[in-house]
């Protein structure tokens, strides 16, 4: 059984309403694709709430509580299957509102990939940004330097690669949950690297400013 989550909080601190803006754009990719058994959209905004029963999806609505700017994806998962009756051995599908590129190809090989390895639970990764090795701690009280892997090495190649996780495409199973930590990875999490022509058009939008460099890309895009 695969399963559609759609995490949509009623608050946002950099982007007022961005998910209620977004909801549509991402709700409409996945009725494009005929292979979800359901779809879960957990939120405390009623109009967000309003909208998933329109497109007869199951609706839960989350308490205030879990509904926070601090409150982990994990906590809120947990909740959802504590109210909602699963399968143990479905998986679900996460689907982060303001990751607004999405392509169905990748979708499609990463449902692949469960269907013959059957995985606990798969997350996509991109290049990191900035390598941890050159990545330093300040002591303000004391005044030092410190790295956060000690290391001497001065050539940029012949650093290890480094990756980031990145929840473009994540799922789990429902018995899995558990056992992961509050961004739902752990050490059996089966990695899909993206390369960097895909992790060039993931931005999240959490600022007005990031959606006017996502509508960039499109409007850029349109015209090539």
């Amino acid at each position: 059984m695969h399963i559609a989550f759609v995490p949509a909080r009623r608050g946002s601190e950099g982007f007022k309403f961005k998910n209620r803006l977004f909801f549509d754009h991402t709700a409409n990719f996945i009725d494009g694709m005929d292979w979800f058994d359901q779809v879960i959209c957990s939120s405390n905004d009623e109009n967000i709430l309003s909208r998933a029963a329109e497109r007869l999806y199951t609706v839960h609505k989350r308490s205030d509580e879990l509904s926070g700017p601090t409150v982990s994806i994990k906590s809120v998962l947990t909740n959802v299957v504590e109210d909602i009756s699963l399968p143990y051995d479905g998986y679900i599908w996460l689907f982060y509102l303001p990751i607004l590129y999405k392509d169905r190809v990748d979708f499609e090989r990463t449902k692949k990939i469960i269907e013959t390895e059957k995985p606990g639970s798969l997350c996509t990764f991109v290049p990191a940004r900035t390598h941890p090795y050159s990545c330093w701690t300040y002591d303000n009280r004391k005044r030092i330097l410190g790295q956060y892997f000690s290391n001497d090495i001065y050539r940029r190649q012949d650093y290890p690669q480094a990756w980031a996780h990145y929840h473009y495409v994540y799922c789990c199973k429902v018995d899995e949950i558990s056992s992961l930590n509050s961004e739902l990875l752990n050490s059996k999490t089966r990695p899909v690297f993206l390369n960097s022509e895909i992790s060039d058009k993931l931005i999240e939008v959490d600022t007005p400013e990031d959606y006017k460099k996502w509508k960039g890309q499109i409007e850029g895009n349109d015209t090539q």
